[in-house]
């Protein structure tokens, strides 16, 4: 996978729900994407499951954000939303159809990092890795 341009994704952005560029959930996401695109190739990696938890995809489209589709196959900004309907503590959501992910508040910068984190890990995984009855099963 090619590197993600950090300051292309930034201003191929769309803000929703009252969220600004001073939002402090905005200012921290974009910290701890930063923070990411700054670290070694094993936290670079954590971009494109980003990526993949927002859109489905761990690509950035040829062309570069501005050309961003979504899971339905129509063109979708790369969007944050407020995630004022979350609970105080809950993680991020996405909507990969549409390209969004809603932040909740956050009541410190740690807090967001964890939580994005948390949220890129776990949004990468298919529910089905466990082990199994099978996979303990010796031939």
């Amino acid at each position: 996978l090619r590197d993600i341009d950090v300051a292309d994704w930034r201003r191929n952005t769309r803000l929703a729900g009252g969220l600004r560029p001073d939002s402090s959930e905005v200012v921290w996401f974009w910290k701890v994407i930063e923070q990411w695109s700054a670290g070694p190739k094993l936290v670079k990696d954590r971009l494109h499951q980003c990526l993949q938890f927002a859109t489905g995809s761990r690509r950035v489209p040829i062309g570069g954000f501005a050309h961003l589709v979504g899971l339905n196959g129509g063109k979708h900004p790369f969007t944050l939303s407020s995630g004022s309907h979350l609970p105080p503590g809950a993680l991020p959501t996405a909507h990969a159809c549409i390209c969004t992910i809603d932040l909740p508040a956050f009541s410190s910068f740690e807090a967001a990092e964890e939580k994005i984190l948390t949220a890129v890990e776990a949004g990468t995984k298919r529910f089905d890795e466990h082990a199994t009855r099978e996979d303990n099963e010796g031939p």
